[in-house]
């Protein structure tokens, strides 16, 4: 595919705007806000559909603000042929229509035979990359370079792998082989009680033996028809598969000759050994599973309780010292966060002066301070004013004390009470030493007597003019360290009471958290019940074993002979003749896929398979002469169906109370339901099973095709300097021109991001002959100077030979080499 034109309607910032893209590669220049992005996404766009605009793409539409028209066309050119793609507005992606040059219009139906398979994220993934993408390589380790680069060898692996992921999560919310709360096990155990409760309900019927030949006829014929549904169904997927591969065949045909094929099992049949194995050995484990038990309940006494009735009551105080102790851990977590904040304060004013420092100084020798330093006294009217201010300072801390002491008492707090009983006592002693501050004696002006009153309450490390102003600060400072002390009591104190506790704990519940503890008390009581239920299910456990294991005798019987009947049809005897077959059909299925490319689009068992039908005429006849079967057998099921709940509604009348009638509707209904959750999660499970074995034939034979390729573009990128790519046990390494290996992680950025767009572009070409689509290169070469960027142009000019190149640039630079651009912002502009 080539693009060769482009109007947008309406997209972001464009409207009523063309681009020509006849340039091969076509380098795309504007700065940041020109557009470029724009225009790479309505490219996308207009192939793959507009964003939905919902979640993550809730700003990809590109909705345009200053018109109503929203969409555009591409003049395209595939195989030869012109075409013109146009989306508008509209529905799950757009309205789209594609015109042929004869003027055939088509629809969604058209575009998807012109892509291929290719859609919006496996386009994304191969044949577009950024500089994001190259940043991303340098912060991958080598097993990630490994994995990262190999995944380039099947194309959009790594999608796959997601769509493993998604699968799996997918059949495991329905069935988990140990889960209890999954639906598909939940109406498994309900089934079997369900079960239970009909057998002993048929101890009360009377009359039913006549109806029970008719209700035996009709459910042989409904597992006949049942059995031959299964038998088309398979026949029929496989048809419409051959249906979707007729065009490729077609085309291989047309260019090789059909080689023959050894006679292998199907795929279907391989499938069906394998999952015949796996229920063999299932049946095999709960045949050993319920004799274990049926010999222990034989055998042994019933296992006491883990618990006896004498330990719950330990449990259950332990719980509750628990739960104290969780309100503990609250309230220390929160007292830890102020004491933090405390430890700042304190770190700021120890900072301030650069000195440890002392005590602060009381009212009195504050007093006497001031008359050392010669501090003029306040007037009358100013002390009496300041006392009055105090008092009422002081008032406000006395009450506020006393309200956090009673706030502690009630909340049994000791951190608060403390808090409150300090905060009291400090602000009545703070208030004493002011008014004893106050009487203090005649001022002096004696230096001696002041450095002597320093070192006596030493503060000769700090200026004397300082001493009275920073008397606040050493206030802060003792209160602030005496309440750090009281929060670490209250932390130690704390400590012992969860050391105390863990020490009666059992040795199994020690050194937990609090929250597991108590999720682990709660469930010890809970098994302590449930250890005294067990006692009374082992007596009703016995009879259901004994039946279980003579159905799980005939289950094991039936599927043994059916693997067997597959085993005879691919020549081997046990199960490692058969994996030995499996590892020979692997092997020739891979040398055949390597034959030509368009071979690898199609197996074996497909190229035999479609060999049988002359054209695609004889292959839809017999896929609607198959499909007609199918329906006529629903038809039966549903009629046969209709007629055993005849029978059972006529046996149920003769029930003394009616209760088996609404049991087997029960059991029917649920029957139904299983069905339909076991299809879902087998159908999971092989589509799991489908794409892991399409990704092992993919990678095969591409991988060292793509290696090759990507030895010769990294070789001109490096101007010769490195000639070969190796893979080693050890990770990828690649070889200098002087025969030095290096790792991957031992290169420079700049040559990390060589070989990556080397092996990139390697795929690229390997895979042209299959999928030809145009290359976007968004900014991919920000970190190349002049000569490397210089030697990638000349690449793209190599690749543009089979696939038409795009590159957008921010970069002025590209304006100083000799190449043809198309200025964004010149158009713009214009």
């Amino acid at each position: 595919m080539k693009i060769k034109k482009a109007h947008i309607d309406g997209f972001g910032k464009w409207h009523d705007q063309d681009f020509d893209f006849t340039a091969n590669p076509q380098i795309i220049y504007g700065p940041n806000e020109a557009g470029k992005t724009t225009l790479m996404a309505f490219l996308v766009s207009i192939l793959f559909g507009f964003a939905d605009g919902r979640g993550k793409n809730r700003f990809a539409q590109y909705i345009p603000k200053t018109t109503s028209s929203y969409g555009g066309s591409l003049l395209v050119e595939i195989n030869g042929h012109d075409y013109v793609i146009k989306r508008q507005r509209g529905r799950n992606g757009g309205k789209v229509s594609v015109t042929d040059s004869q003027g055939r219009q088509g629809g969604e139906q058209e575009l998807e035979q012109l892509l291929g398979p290719m859609d919006r994220s496996l386009y994304q993934a191969l044949f577009s990359f950024g500089q994001r993408d190259l940043t991303a390589v340098d912060e991958l380790n080598r097993d990630e370079w490994q994995q990262h680069l190999q995944q380039l060898g099947a194309v959009g692996s790594a999608q796959w792998d997601q769509l493993i992921n998604q699968y799996q999560k997918q059949a495991d919310h329905l069935y988990k082989p140990r889960g209890r709360k999954w639906p598909l096990n939940q109406d498994l155990h309900q089934y079997a009680n369900l079960t239970d409760k009909i057998n002993q309900a048929r101890g009360k019927f009377h009359r039913y033996q006549d109806l029970q030949a008719d209700l035996k006829t009709n459910k042989a014929k409904l597992r006949q028809a049942q059995a031959e549904l299964q038998k088309q169904q398979p026949l029929l997927q496989k048809l419409e598969h051959l249906q979707q591969l007729w065009p490729v065949y077609h085309e291989w045909q047309s260019s090789h000759q059909t080689r023959p094929l050894a006679n292998y099992l199907t795929d279907q049949q391989v499938t069906m050994a394998q999952e015949l194995q796996v229920r063999e050995k299932e049946l095999r484990r709960q045949q050993q599973v319920y004799q274990q038990r049926l010999a222990r309940i034989d055998h042994q006494p019933p296992q006491a309780t883990k618990h006896s009735p004498q330990s719950i009551p330990e449990l259950q105080r332990l719980k509750e010292q628990v739960v104290e102790l969780q309100a503990e851990e609250a309230l220390q977590h929160r007292q830890q966060t102020q004491a933090n904040q405390w430890q700042q304060e304190l770190t700021a004013i120890k900072t301030r002066y650069h000195h440890p420092l002392p005590a602060p100084l009381t009212s009195q020798e504050k007093a006497e301070l001031a008359r050392l330093l010669n501090v003029q006294p306040l007037s009358r009217a100013n002390t009496n004013q300041s006392n009055g201010d105090l008092s009422r300072t002081a008032m406000i801390g006395i009450v506020g004390g006393f309200v956090l002491f009673i706030i502690g008492l009630l909340a049994n707090a000791t951190f608060i009470t403390a808090i409150g009983a300090i905060a009291a006592f400090a602000t009545v002693m703070y208030l004493y030493y002011q008014r004893q501050g106050s009487h203090s004696a005649p001022v002096t002006t004696d230096s001696q007597a002041i450095m002597a009153f320093g070192q006596k309450h030493g503060l000769q490390d700090f200026p004397p003019d300082q001493w009275l102003l920073m008397q606040s600060d050493l206030q802060r400072n003792a209160e602030l360290t005496a309440q750090l002390q009281t929060a670490n009591q209250d932390q130690q104190r704390y400590d012992h009471q969860l050391t105390v506790f863990n020490q009666q704990l059992p040795p199994a519940l020690q050194n937990l958290t609090l929250a597991a503890v108590r999720t682990k008390l709660d469930d010890l009581l809970e098994q302590g019940q449930q250890a005294r239920q067990d006692i009374q299910v082992n007596t009703r456990e016995k009879a259901t074993i004994a039946n279980n294991l003579a159905q799980l005798n005939q289950d094991y019987n039936k599927i043994h002979q059916q693997k067997l009947a597959i085993y005879q049809q691919a020549g081997v005897h046990d199960d490692n003749q058969f994996t030995q077959y499996l590892a020979n059909r692997s092997a020739a299925q891979s040398q055949a896929l390597a034959s030509d490319a368009y071979g690898q689009q199609l197996t074996a068992e497909d190229r035999q398979a479609l060999a049988a039908y002359a054209n695609r005429d004889e292959l839809m006849t017999v896929l609607s002469k198959t499909r007609h079967q199918l329906a006529q057998l629903t038809l039966t099921i549903s009629h046969t169906h209709e007629e055993i709940q005849k029978d059972k509604v006529e046996i149920d009348s003769l029930v003394e109370d009616g209760t088996l009638s609404n049991l087997e509707q029960e059991r029917a209904n649920l029957a139904a339901k299983i069905w339909h959750e076991v299809q879902e999660w087998l159908r999971y499970q092989l589509a799991i099973q489908w794409v892991n074995k399409a990704l092992a034939g993919a990678s095969a034979d591409r991988y060292p095709a793509i290696i090759r390729q990507a030895e010769q573009y990294f070789a001109l990128l490096t101007d010769h300097r490195y000639s070969q790519i190796d893979l080693t046990a050890d990770g990828i390494k690649v070889v200098r021109r002087d025969q030095e290996v290096f790792l991957v992680e031992e290169l420079s950025q700049g040559t990390a991001e060589q070989l990556y767009i080397a092996l990139r572009l390697g795929f690229v070409t390997v895979m042209s002959d299959q999928a030809n689509f145009p290359i976007i290169i968004d900014d991919g070469f920000v970190n190349f100077d002049n000569v490397r960027r210089q030697r990638m142009l000349a690449l793209l000019e190599k690749i543009a030979e089979k696939n038409q190149v795009i590159y957008f640039t921010a970069d002025d630079r590209i304006k100083d080499l000799d190449v043809k651009i198309l200025d964004l912002q010149a158009l713009k502009r214009e």
